[in-house]
């Protein structure tokens, strides 16, 4: 049973990790680890409120790609289409096989690790020219498949799309925009997947409603956050940290073993 400083904990963490590159999945797993739980349900509900902060952010933004007058949001929203494809059915299929790396720490921190490297390789991304205005159809499929990985423990999806988006040359905020984007109906469908077992949880109201007030104002911060690091040409920093906490978690696997 979750107590309400778990449920905080736990809450700011999806929160943060969740939009910024360094793998909400990863940190969730090994933080649960930690205090000796494992509540699937109450990580699907905190999910639903990091997505609402995401819309929130981006409201303008989605509210302008529904004028489908204009050719070039109609192209938008099949990028968006495509480069969901991969995740979805990869994610569908594979689920059961996923679910399972979530409790072998180990598989975390090496997921840590190769996060970092990947983020961290964005620092060397020699600066074009001309910058996209949005993913070329190779670069949706790319960013797409990208997400995929980010379904493994460790791997942070924002981080991976971004990084995928930067590689195709796509200016630093639309690569922000079109990952986050991107984010609603992959984490949405991923949640809903997973409905059931909250449904049939036993977690507390009152628990549920600060959770998820606290997950969905943190996640505002970080995503705002995130816009800025990233247009200030520092995200590939996050790879720093999420190698060196690749090492900790294995290092702490090891020894606790």
């Amino acid at each position: 049973m979750i107590e309400l400083m778990q449920a905080i904990i736990l809450s700011v963490i999806q929160g943060v990790t969740e939009w910024l590159p360094i793998s909400s999945s990863g940190h969730l797993a090994f933080i649960q680890y930690l205090f000796g739980i494992n509540n699937l349900a109450f990580d699907v509900f905190l999910h639903f409120a990091s997505i609402l902060a995401v819309i929130f952010v981006f409201r303008k933004e989605i509210a302008s790609l529904f004028d489908f007058t204009k050719k070039k949001n109609i192209k938008y929203f099949l990028l968006l289409f495509i480069a969901t494809i991969p995740a979805a059915i990869v994610g569908y299929l594979l689920r059961n096989v996923i679910g399972d790396l979530f409790s072998k720490i180990i598989f975390v921190g090496i997921f840590f690790m190769i996060n970092g490297v990947f983020i961290f390789s964005t620092k060397f991304i020699k600066p074009s020219k001309e910058k996209r205005e949005h993913p070329s159809l190779f670069g949706a499929i790319g960013i797409g498949i990208a997400q995929v990985f980010a379904l493994l423990p460790g791997i942070s999806r924002s981080g991976s799309t971004i990084s995928a988006g930067l590689f195709n040359g796509v200016d630093r905020e639309e690569a922000v925009k079109f990952s986050f984007l991107l984010s609603i109906p992959v984490v949405l469908g991923a949640a809903v997947l997973e409905t059931k077992d909250f449904i049939f949880s036993n977690i507390d109201i009152g628990l549920l409603i600060i959770s998820f007030i606290t997950t969905f104002f943190i996640s505002i911060l970080a995503i705002i956050l995130l816009k800025k690091i990233v247009k200030g040409n520092y995200f590939y920093l996050f790879g720093i940290y999420t190698f060196i906490l690749g090492i900790v978690v294995l290092a702490f696997n090891f020894f606790k073993g």
